[in-house]
């Protein structure tokens, strides 16, 4: 614990004024914005990029605490992982316009109610809680439950599997594929309408009590608003012969998708086709080269989905990556192993007819066992380059394992 003023890492985006409010709580601000020139790839390579940059920034100014502003996803959990390293007090200031902002809220991280520079100054006095004590199954089922209700969708289990590692909680695997299919996603509308507290609230009986940094989770919340309407789920599919699996984001009414196979080996290869005209209705877009060490980093495929809305296409998409967070269609994302694996998506070709039934989550194909043994994996271009990208690539752990270094 600081004997003297304490020493205040601030971090995120456009953070001063969080600095001049912990000098009035009587701390000393150190203020760092997100973090250097990142490397090119996707979500998982950014967010082990900010966390290991602000590992680096904070180990050289012997902090007593850390306070952490509005980030983009990525960065968010990138920063939740290197409060984990440090195990300082932490208090986390997301903005709440995106799914992800629930997540330090139901770890217990946010101060709901309270000044957030004066709650940092107090718990770095009195020395905690410190992450390794609020991070847990407990917390962590709390995280999942709301994440999922606030549309965080497959990114939300990757950065979530990353944290459990980091904090060494075992059995996150099986929780998220206990917990994952209990929950719903509310109406964009009721969530727009209320914040961060309310819809922990309106968890009940499932939201455990658990600690946060201005005492126990359910004192801080406000009464349970109506209960929201349910939009969306997600539902693991797994292929019964390989056991390869994915996830998917299924919109209330969708039973089954199925369509007739257009493989490519990267994101630019299927919008080049979306934009040619060559995909019509009923093609299930597969795209490979995505996943943890395809992309690197696990790519969302922001392009695709737009190229698909300005052809007014509504088809079915299978990637190893991620799907863009507003899209139309059925996106089975994370596909494990992924095509850089030489899995069974890397041997899919123009034509095969694939069947996903929702409600069991099976994926079903006529093509025999032996016939996709005797294939060859598709092409795939070598993304990673050089250096920190490599030797990601090289490293990645699978996306449900959280996609971090191995």
């Amino acid at each position: 614990m600081p004997t003297g003023i304490p020493r205040v890492g601030v971090l995120g985006l456009a953070t001063s004024s969080y600095g001049g409010l912990v000098q009035e709580a009587g701390g000393r601000p150190l203020r760092r914005e997100l973090l250097g020139t990142i490397p090119r790839g996707g979500v998982a390579l950014k967010r082990e990029w900010v966390a290991d940059q602000a590992e680096v920034f904070g180990s050289l100014l012997k902090l007593d605490a850390l306070l952490v502003g509005p980030a983009r996803t990525e960065d968010l959990a990138g920063l939740l992982l290197a409060a984990l390293r440090f195990d300082l007090p932490t208090v986390f200031v997301p903005a709440g316009t995106q799914s992800f902002d629930i997540v330090p809220h139901a770890l217990g991280f946010a101060a709901s109610d309270e000044d957030p520079a004066e709650v940092v100054i107090e718990i770095a006095r009195s020395g905690g809680p410190r992450p390794s004590e609020l991070i847990d199954n407990f917390s962590l089922a709390n995280a999942l439950r709301a994440g999922v209700a606030a549309g965080g969708g497959p990114e939300l289990l990757v950065h979530l599997a990353a944290l459990a590692r980091e904090a060494d909680v075992a059995g996150f695997d099986q929780m998220i594929r206990v917990l994952v299919p209990e929950a719903s996603e509310v109406v964009p509308e009721w969530l727009a309408e209320h914040n961060a507290p309310a819809l922990l609230s309106s968890l009940g009986d499932t939201l455990h009590d658990v600690p946060t940094v201005t005492g126990n989770l359910k004192e801080h919340l406000p009464p349970a608003p109506s209960s929201p309407e349910k939009h969306a789920r997600l539902v693991f599919v797994m292929a019964r012969a390989s056991g390869a699996e994915g996830v998917c984001r299924v919109r209330q009414g969708v039973t089954e998708v199925a369509g007739e196979c257009r493989v490519f080996g990267s994101e630019e290869e299927a919008v080049s086709a979306v934009h040619g005209g060559e995909v019509g209705e009923g093609a299930m877009l597969v795209v490979g080269g995505c996943g943890p060490c395809g992309g690197p980093g696990l790519l969302r495929l922001d392009g695709l989905g737009r190229a698909l809305r300005k052809a007014e296409l509504e088809v079915s998409v299978l990637t190893d990556g991620l799907a863009p967070e507003d899209t139309a269609g059925t996106w089975i994302s994370l596909f494990t192993p992924e095509a850089a694996d030489g899995s069974v998506i890397s041997l899919l070709r123009d034509g095969d007819l694939l069947r996903i039934d929702l409600t069991e989550g099976r994926i079903r194909t006529g093509i025999g066992t032996s016939e996709l043994e005797n294939r060859e994996p598709i092409s795939l271009p070598d993304r990673a380059g050089t250096r920190y990208a490599a030797r990601y690539a090289r490293d990645a752990l699978p996306a449900l394992e959280g996609a971090g270094f191995d």
